[in-house]
Formats: C-alpha cells, structure tokens, sequence
C-alpha cells in the first residue's frame, strides 16, 4: 500500500512539473514581430521579436488605486517571461516605468516598454527596441 501512494505521489508531481512546463512554453498563440513595432498580447501568449528574443506574457495585476482617498495613480503591472537561445529573465513591467534587461552574458539588451494594457486586465500592448 505503501508503495502505492509512492508511485502516485510521483506521478502526480511529475504531471505537475510536465503541465508548468506546458503553460510556459508551449500554450497560447505564437506570434512574430520585429524591433520598434508594437505588438498586443492575451495573457500565455508569445511573441518571437526579430529571431532575437521571446517575450510571454505570464500575468497581469490591476494596482491602480480606484478610491478617492489615494495618494498616488496607481498602474497595471505585467509579468513577462524573456527568453533566448542562451537565457531565461522573469520581468514585471508597469505603464509607468519602462526598463532595460540584459538576458545574457553577451550583453545584449532590448527595452521593453509597456505601452498600453486593456481596461479588463486581459491583453498588454508592448514594444521590444535593441540595446
């Protein structure tokens, strides 16, 4: 009996492991663009920028302050996943702060900046430009 829920403690994390893996990198639409255009992406979707560089959008988290007793603006915030041949980045972006992320040893950089996000949180629009 032991041994039983052994093996099915293993399935079940290696179903886990398989399905993050899936969610990742193999769902959503696959979409291509180059440098300097701006593209609009629902959330697990992916763009292939200039052969150079992926960039996933993972989430989307609304931390706009909607009372009127705020002190400051608030913004959507985006999660993306950045990949190359060579690297993995994780980045969160906000419509208010553009950043520039290194994903290599080489060096290379690409801006992303977020430059528009839905009113219902569902698709971001973004632009990759080179280092």
């Amino acid at each position: 009996m032991k041994k039983l829920i052994n093996i099915v403690i293993i399935l079940v994390i290696i179903w886990l492991i398989g399905f993050g893996i899936y969610k990742l990198f193999i769902d959503g639409e696959k979409l291509n663009s180059f440098f300097d255009r701006e593209i609009t992406l629902n959330i697990w979707d992916q763009v292939n920028v200039s052969d150079a560089v992926t960039v996933k959008l993972i989430s989307i988290k609304d931390e706009r302050c909607l009372e009127s007793d705020c002190l400051r603006e608030g913004q959507f915030t985006a999660k993306f996943l950045v990949f190359n041949s060579k690297k993995i980045t994780y980045i969160e972006l906000g419509e208010l702060d553009p950043q520039r992320i290194t994903i290599d040893k080489i060096s290379l950089e690409f801006k992303i900046e977020l430059i528009d996000v839905s009113d219902d949180g569902k698709s971001a629009t973004i632009k990759v430009n080179e280092g």
